[in-house]
């Protein structure tokens, strides 16, 4: 089996992580360098994020691999017709604010706060009242080396990557942060080719597994409710769906949209999947959510 991914070093782990799901199967790695990873290494930190994975679609669209392993967050909310994904974990969903080590980790709203993700810069003007947020490019390592360089006081990184990387947390001076965060963080996603002999292989019997369909249908609610309004992870939104009860019969989303002035909240539950996306996104509405995202716009 031929896997394409990003050649990044979180990427590949991320890939070493997926062979060791099919530990039977002979395996290749195909490295790909994709225009998101020309655009970061240029130092470009406003880009889409669909960036990261167009290439290596092609890639699988011309049979050049059989699998791609990605972020699920950097799917594309909108599906190729002639592609498809299983959302796989498991999942740590949480963003970690990380501090330089000489100082205290207390945050100082004139900190210079680290961050190259719209929605972060929105959760740390409203939640930690900060006034001082600027880009940062790179990739974890990078970033850590530049936060403890003394190019920034804080920035904010996501668990799941800092997990995957085998970072010492006790070497770490952070705090956990309690928001919502965006659509399929800390979830993995394998792509493939509709008539993929080897996914559906593998597929059959990951479907097999309750935590883990649980963890995709969570990720496909997000997912879609994203490619319903019109919105990626590139936008100032956050968003968290939930399966919850016995056997995960109530469908929960809840999310918040950051507008330049002012957020809102809005939720949906239900035990269908479709009622509780879209009475998510009819509060959403109600509350000018739209309007608010168009303003980054």
């Amino acid at each position: 089996m031929k896997i394409a991914t990003r050649s990044s070093k979180l990427a590949l782990e991320q890939t070493y992580f997926f062979q060791s799901w099919i530990p039977k199967q002979p395996t290749k790695i195909i490295e790909i360098k994709t225009e998101g990873d020309k655009k970061s290494a240029m130092g470009e930190v406003l880009f889409d994020k669909a960036n990261f994975v167009s290439d290596i679609e092609e890639c699988l669209i011309k049979d050049g691999a059989d699998v791609a392993i990605h972020s699920a967050k950097d799917m594309p909310a909108f599906k190729h017709k002639e592609l498809d994904h299983y959302f796989f974990g498991p999942r740590s969903r949480s963003d970690l604010l990380i501090f330089r080590k000489d100082i205290d980790p207390v945050f100082k709203k004139d900190m210079k706060l680290g961050t190259s993700s719209l929605r972060r810069k929105m959760q740390a003007k409203f939640y930690l009242g900060a006034k001082n947020v600027v880009p940062i490019s790179g990739n974890v390592d990078t970033r850590i080396n530049k936060l403890n360089s003394g190019d920034y006081d804080c920035i904010i990184l996501a668990e799941a990557g800092c997990q995957r990387l085998k970072i010492d947390f006790e070497d770490l001076n952070y705090i956990e942060l309690g928001h919502l965060t965006c659509a399929g963080q800390g979830v993995l996603a394998v792509q493939y080719k509709r008539d993929n002999k080897f996914a559906k292989e593998f597929l059959l019997e990951w479907k097999q597994n309750f935590l883990q369909r649980v963890i995709h249908d969570e990720t496909e609610m997000e997912k879609r409710l994203l490619e319903k309004i019109g919105a990626s992870c590139n936008s100032a939104i956050a968003v968290r769906a939930n399966h919850e009860g016995p056997k995960g019969v109530d469908k929960i989303i809840k999310g918040e949209v950051y507008g330049l002035n002012e957020y809102i909240s809005f939720e949906g539950k239900s035990s269908d999947v479709d009622t509780a996306i879209n009475d998510a996104i009819d509060m959403l509405q109600n509350k000018n959510g739209l309007e608010l995202l168009n303003e980054h716009n």
